[in-house]
C-alpha cells in the first residue's frame, strides 16, 4: 500500500468532518442548538448517522470541533494583524481599523455561539467545555498581543492576560448587539475598540 492509499481515507475524513461543520453551522443557526437534532444535522449535510458518529460522539462534542475550526480562523486574523503592527506610526488605530475589517461579523456563527452560551448556562458539562476552549483561545491571544507588546514598544498598563479577556468580552458583547443591530455594529466596534485599548495602553517605550 502506497503512502498516497493511506492518505486518501484520511484526506476523505478531513472533508466529510468539514461538510459536516458547515451542515451544524447552518442548522444550529436556523434552528438553535437545542432545538436542533443530530438528524437535522445529517440530514442538511447529505450524512448518515453512522457517518456523524464516526466523527463525533455527541452534539456537544460537535459544536467543540465547530467553536475550535471558527476560533481558529479568528486567531489567523489577529495574526496576520500582528504582523503588520510594527511598521505602524500609529498603532492603536491601525488595531481599530484592522479589526473592524478583519472581523466581520458573521451573523450565523453569532448566532451559534450565542445559543450556545444559553445552553451551557443551563447545563454544566456543557459550561466547563465552553470554558475550556474560551481559555485555549485566551491563551493563544495572551501570546498575540505578548508579540505585539515587543514589536511596537507599547507599555501596557494592564496584564496581556487582562487584555485578552477585556478584548474578547467586548467582542462578544458588541457582536451580540449587532445581532438585532447590523447596521451600527461597526460603529459600535470602532467606538468600543478605541476606548478599550486607550484605557490599556499607557504609552510606548521610547515616550
Amino acid at each position: 500500500m502506497t503512502d498516497v492509499d493511506l492518505e486518501r481515507p484520511k484526506r476523505r475524513r478531513e472533508v466529510t468532518v468539514e461538510r459536516l461543520l458547515d451542515a451544524a453551522l447552518e442548522t444550529f443557526a436556523e434552528q438553535g442548538f437545542a432545538a436542533a437534532s443530530i438528524e437535522d444535522v445529517c440530514s442538511r449535510g447529505g450524512f448518515t448517522r453512522g457517518a456523524f458518529y464516526s466523527s463525533f460522539a455527541s452534539k456537544d462534542q460537535l459544536f467543540a470541533a465547530l467553536y475550535t475550526r471558527e476560533a481558529g480562523r479568528d486567531l489567523a486574523r489577529v495574526e496576520e494583524l500582528v504582523a503588520g503592527l510594527a511598521a505602524e506610526p500609529d498603532p492603536l488605530a491601525f488595531v481599530v481599523e484592522r479589526c473592524i475589517a478583519l472581523f466581520r461579523h458573521d451573523r450565523a456563527w453569532s448566532i451559534v455561539a450565542a445559543e450556545y452560551a444559553l445552553h451551557a448556562a443551563r447545563h454544566p458539562a456543557a459550561a466547563e467545555l465552553l470554558r475550556r476552549h474560551q481559555s485555549g483561545f485566551q491563551a493563544h491571544l495572551v501570546t498575540l498581543i505578548e508579540r505585539a507588546v515587543a514589536d511596537t514598544g507599547l507599555q501596557l498598563a494592564v496584564t496581556p492576560a487582562q487584555l485578552a479577556r477585556a478584548l474578547c468580552a467586548q467582542h462578544d458583547g458588541v457582536t451580540l448587539r449587532g445581532l438585532t443591530d447590523p447596521a451600527h455594529a461597526d460603529d459600535l466596534e470602532r467606538s468600543a475598540l478605541r476606548l478599550l485599548l486607550n484605557g490599556a495602553v499607557a504609552g510606548r517605550a521610547a515616550d
